[in-house]
């Protein structure tokens, strides 16, 4: 992706975090956000197959801000984007491979119920942020040096 999506991606990254700490810091629902969505499987007070149920989606917005935003800023392409600096991602790639799978490893033997399911949710944010981290910190030492 070029170099100037990048700053749509912080944005959007920025907007989700906002939106998520709305939601569970201050437990904001907006009513208008209160939606008929479709439902593969739904299960609150009982189990749904295939259908359309209201569902509160400031949540879903912010997941979607997030994930979105951390994707656009770990892939859009560095200035001055060269095999080095490819070789650096292909590094913080497998970090954040290796976290990942110890992250879900420990999340496997140590939370169960629905705190299984919290950690499976962060889950899916834990290695884009890795990545992303690890990333910016191999580029600031090769920059530096």
């Amino acid at each position: 992706m070029p170099n100037k999506l990048r700053i749509f991606g912080i944005i959007f990254f920025m907007a989700g975090i906002v939106l998520l700490i709305l939601k569970y810091q201050f437990n904001l629902k907006p009513e208008f956000l209160n939606l008929k969505v479709f439902a593969i499987y739904s299960f609150y007070i009982e189990a749904k197959v295939f259908t359309v149920i209201t569902h509160q989606m400031l949540g879903d917005f912010a997941g979607i801000l997030l994930l979105a935003g951390m994707f656009v800023v770990s892939f859009t392409r560095e200035k001055d984007e060269s095999a080095e600096v490819d070789e650096l991602r292909l590094k913080a790639f497998l970090v954040g491979a290796y976290v990942n799978l110890a992250y879900l490893l420990i999340a496997v033997l140590f939370f169960f119920g629905f705190g299984f399911v919290g950690a499976l949710t962060l889950f899916m944010v834990v290695w884009l942020l890795v990545y992303l981290v690890t990333f910016r910190i191999l580029l600031y030492k090769k920059n530096k040096a």
